[in-house]
């Protein structure tokens, strides 16, 4: 399956092949296309190290010690361990005192409290329907650890789809403790079965 590159240069050779036909229209729109391939991939590189860097918003649904349940912040590994930075709260999860990681995905019912005040008013149980199309897929990180004293803690969070497995990788990468194995990613394979 040929890359975008590899689209955008053929589209690009294409226009300037018909050049002689369209003149400077062909040139200008060549050239645009150029430019707007550059700049996609550029933000596509720069988003993923942004993601590092920052860390992954997300909520922290209970356990954390020193952090009210439900409160919306930054999660970020670091080679100490897991951060959760919320206005007003902060909590962290040292690697050495973490006995499992699990990921799972999730979906919960988004709106809120002004969601749930208008399914109240549909009439003849309208509201129910309106439940069928405000749901939205979440992953669930969640982490098993002993506190100073040994005693055992559980604490959940949820995150953007797609990002609990990169946290748990990393999580595991400075030390931590899974007894589910990180998945790897399933090889790519082209049309003819061979790996890429």
């Amino acid at each position: 399956m040929p890359t975008v590159l590899e689209n955008t240069r053929s589209r690009i050779s294409l226009l300037l092949h018909q050049r002689s036909t369209y003149g400077r229209k062909t040139l200008g729109a060549a050239l645009l296309l150029l430019i707007s391939s550059f700049c996609v991939s550029l933000y596509a590189q720069t988003a993923d190290t942004t993601t590092a860097a920052a860390g992954v918003r997300g909520m922290h649904v209970l356990g954390l010690e020193g952090v009210k349940p439900n409160r919306h912040g930054t999660l970020t590994v670091q080679p100490s361990g897991l951060n959760f930075d919320s206005k007003g709260a902060r909590g962290a999860i040292a690697v050495a005192s973490i006995q499992d990681v699990f990921t799972s995905q999730d979906s919960h019912q988004t709106g809120g409290k002004v969601l749930t005040v208008a399914k109240m008013g549909v009439p003849y149980g309208g509201g129910r329907v309106l439940s069928l199309f405000s749901h939205e897929k979440v992953d669930s990180l969640t982490l098993e650890y002993r506190d100073a004293n040994g005693a055992l803690h559980g604490t959940v969070f949820t995150i953007p789809l797609g990002q609990a497995a990169d946290l748990k990788k990393q999580l595991v990468a400075l030390g931590a403790h899974a007894s589910i194995p990180v998945e790897s990613q399933p090889e790519k394979k082209d049309d003819g079965g061979n790996k890429q």
